[in-house]
C-alpha cells in the first residue's frame, strides 16, 4: 500500500494500516497506530472533544464562532461514549 503514496513523501511513512472503511476510518487508523487497538475509535473521538473544551476559546477564534465550534463538537459525539470524563 505503500506505493499509494507519492515517492517524496514514503521516506517519512513508517507504518501503512488497512484498517475498516467506515465513516470511522480515520479515528480507526489512529487508535491502531497509537496502539490502543482499531476498536478504541470511540476513545480517539472523546479524547479530540476535550481537547476542543480545553482549548474552547482558541478552537472558537479558529473556527470563526461559537456555532461552528459546537457543529464540530457534536460530530465527534458517538453513542455510548458521548458523556466525556475531564
Amino acid at each position: 500500500m505503500l506505493d499509494q503514496f507519492a515517492s517524496f513523501i514514503q521516506g517519512f511513512i513508517r507504518d501503512v494500516l488497512d484498517v475498516k472503511v467506515d465513516g470511522n476510518c480515520g479515528y480507526w487508523s489512529i487508535a491502531a497506530l497509537l496502539g490502543m487497538g482499531e476498536d478504541s475509535w470511540p476513545l480517539v473521538r472523546n479524547e479530540l472533544i476535550k481537547e476542543l473544551d480545553r482549548w474552547s476559546h482558541e478552537y472558537m477564534n479558529l473556527f470563526g464562532g461559537t456555532e461552528r465550534f459546537e457543529q464540530l463538537k457534536l460530530s465527534l459525539l458517538v453513542d455510548g461514549f458521548s458523556k466525556v470524563c475531564f
